[in-house]
């Protein structure tokens, strides 16, 4: 009951970003005639390009993964990131572990270890989103100061900060006095445990060896992300000579809707990009329209692949195997 209502409540929040949006249309006949712009062309290009950006993200993972000795064929690895994204399409940041129990069960990898990898990649995914912003900005500077004017920031008083500090500052310094007595307590014990499996899946990344393989990964599955919006944006007649640095400002804005945990970022995706739009001078309707592209095409390319990641992983057995395969490197530690 608890995760529906949580769902039902980030659907009304997507649902609500999504009428806001929606409420600067005045004709919708031609919104939708602004979105039949769209060249079939242009959606097949971003549907693949879409996806070489998911096969790259799940063969960097599996850079992640051999460190701490987990091989996984390529093809699972990368059905298993694609089933991931196929999750967060309906119930919001469920996806990573989603794709770690999916090798749970095809290949007994530890949940705790692969949830592990899978943060170091938001670290890293993190970094890349704010080096775009910082780069958006540069170049926007003017509709950057439009765009951020348009969402007010919550004043907080200062007694509301001083109680917030209070509260952390006690319970920081109970769990302290009291760490020993709160790690012999069972229930504490196994969060211990799987944080301490956490950790030694995020510290793989400075075991990998292949680092130029990891990097050559993440500047290819960010340069995916701009550029299949890229071929949608030139591929309406209206943005044909859009700018990139223009571009890059959009899908930037559209990253940061994406946080908010809308399923499939409906709603906070449109708005964010509508208004990113209207920053840079363009109409709020064509905004829209746009976003209603990107955003189908996405999707129906996350739902599709990630469904055939099921599929493909269903066949795998998704059961546990009686041992996990060793990395090569792994073996060669073991050996006498």
């Amino acid at each position: 009951m608890k995760s529906i209502l949580r769902y039902l409540v980030f659907l009304a929040i997507g649902a609500g970003l999504f009428w806001l949006a929606s409420g600067t249309v005045e004709d919708p006949d031609a919104l939708w005639s602004d979105m039949r712009k769209v060249s079939w062309e242009g959606i097949a290009g971003s549907v693949l390009l879409g996806y070489a950006a998911i096969v790259s993200r799940g063969l960097r993972w599996q850079l992640l993964l051999r460190p701490i000795g987990i091989v996984v064929p390529h093809a699972r690895g990368v059905h298993a990131v694609a089933f991931g994204y196929f999750a967060n399409t309906f119930v919001p940041r469920s996806g990573e572990l989603a794709r770690c129990a999916a090798l749970n069960q095809t290949d007994g990898a530890a949940v705790d270890k692969l949830f592990g990898t899978v943060l170091s990649e938001r670290v890293i995914d993190f970094v890349m989103l704010f080096l775009f912003t910082g780069i958006a900005v540069i170049f926007n500077f003017q509709a950057f100061r439009e765009f951020s004017a348009s969402f007010a920031v919550p004043e907080f008083s200062v007694w509301m900060v001083g109680l917030a500090a209070a509260i952390a500052i006690a319970a920081l310094y109970t769990f302290w006095t009291q760490r020993q007595r709160l790690a012999a307590w069972p229930p504490i014990a196994k969060v211990v445990a799987f944080l301490s499996g956490i950790r030694d899946g995020l510290l793989s990344i400075r075991k990998m060896e292949r680092k130029w393989a990891f990097v050559g990964h993440t500047i290819f599955i960010w340069s995916m992300y701009f550029w299949m919006a890229m071929v949608i944006f030139w591929s309406i007649d209206d943005l044909a000579s859009m700018p990139p640095w223009q571009a890059l400002f959009i899908v930037v804005a559209g990253g940061f809707g994406m946080v908010i945990p809308a399923p499939g970022g409906i709603g906070s995706y449109h708005y964010a990009v509508q208004l990113a739009f209207i920053a840079l001078g363009y109409s709020g309707q064509l905004g829209l329209a746009t976003a209603n592209v990107v955003w189908a095409t996405q999707t129906g390319m996350i739902v599709l692949s990630g469904g055939l990641g099921y599929l493909a992983l269903m066949s795998a057995g998704l059961r546990k195997k009686p041992g996990l395969r060793k990395s090569p490197d792994a073996q060669k530690k073991q050996a006498p």
